[in-house]
């Protein structure tokens, strides 16, 4: 009987402490920046929190508490914090903090009295914060298609790829899975974006077609499922690896279900308004955006795009693409859209 007893009036005791925490303030500080949680508590308070660097939005729990003031978000926007919100689970209180470009975080609980802190620091401007990895499609012993004149698709995809890089340099981490006429496999390809941590993968080809009057640019996403017509392009660019002694199949796609439904929502937000502007830029067909197999889309661990400039194949599309400035306004129109995807 004396442990039941003993049992219940610590089960009340921790109610009662639990109870009594509360949020009393939640407050700026300028100088240092800090965002300030003051708790009233005889414990120290629990919590959890993570940050979505995509979004820059931390997201702040505070285990068994109440909110015992309103929340003034107005007053607690400032040079480092975009906007906060709050929610009430009923035992926990939630916050979503999104902070402004620029801005780093550190997050940490102090005692005497109760609070939790979040220091809000800039972070090194000259430090670039996405990761762009750029894929010249073929190289070396693979050539690509080889349309009219001669063309090759290595070599237009390549020269493209260089002036993309040159675009993007300024505001991002560029790797370029090949920078000179190299085969490099599909496996490879992707692994090489995925050691460098990219956070989009941009696979540049050119379509080829045995109908010389097939024309137009089309762009393309990792998806499972796909059309027949957007299969069969699959394939043929898988074929290019099997050709040359890689067995596509073997490349297995790394992302989870859940990462694979959020990339390919991302993969088509940049596809859709890139393939309009490039076609009306340049005056070319859009022939629209598809999901297909793509190996070398496949095995990378994020969203990716592989982008058919035009058919190497087609007078027109060619003589377009093998222009030196028409390849600068492709790679114009491809960094204009990755840097609206990003910021």
């Amino acid at each position: 009987m004396k442990k039941y007893l003993i049992f219940f009036i610590f089960c009340l005791f921790s109610l009662t402490v639990f109870a009594n925490s509360t949020i009393k303030r939640v407050r700026l500080n300028n100088n240092p920046p800090q965002l300030v949680f003051d708790i009233s508590s005889t414990v120290k308070p629990k919590y959890n929190s993570s940050y979505d660097e995509y979004n820059r939005l931390i997201f702040l729990e505070i285990e068994k508490v109440k909110m015992g003031t309103k929340l003034n978000s107005s007053s607690l926007s400032g040079k480092n914090i975009e906007k906060i919100d709050m929610i009430d689970y009923g035992s926990n209180v939630g916050f979503f903090i999104k902070l402004k470009k620029g801005s780093g975080h550190r997050v940490y609980s102090l005692s005497n009295p109760h609070r939790i802190v979040i220091d809000l620091k800039a972070t090194n401007s000259s430090k670039k914060e996405f990761t762009v990895a750029i894929d010249a499609g073929h190289g070396g012993k693979d050539p690509g298609a080889i349309g009219f004149n001669k063309y090759k698709e290595k070599d237009i995809a390549l020269a493209v790829a260089k002036k993309l890089q040159t675009k993007l340099s300024k505001d991002f981490n560029v790797i370029m899975t090949r920078s000179n006429d190299t085969f490099i496999s599909l496996s490879e390809r992707s692994r090489i974006a995925n050691r460098g941590k990219a956070d989009i993968f941009v696979s540049l080809h050119l379509n080829a077609s045995k109908n010389s009057s097939a024309q137009g640019m089309e762009i393309f996403y990792f998806s499972k499922k796909s059309s027949p017509y957007a299969e069969k392009i699959a394939s043929y660019e898988n074929s290019f690896g099997e050709k040359y002694g890689e067995k596509t199949t073997s490349i297995a796609q790394i992302m989870g279900e859940l990462a694979y439904n959020k990339n390919m929502e991302k993969s088509i937000t940049i596809a859709r308004p890139l393939n309009s502007s490039l076609s009306k830029r340049l005056g070319m067909r859009d022939r629209g955006i598809y999901g297909a197999n793509f190996a070398v889309l496949r095995g990378f661990n994020g969203p990716g795009i592989l982008v058919e400039l035009g058919f190497i194949t087609n007078k027109s599309d060619v003589t377009k693409l093998s222009r030196d400035a028409n390849q600068n306004v492709m790679a114009d129109e491809l960094a204009n859209k990755i840097r609206s995807f990003f910021y």
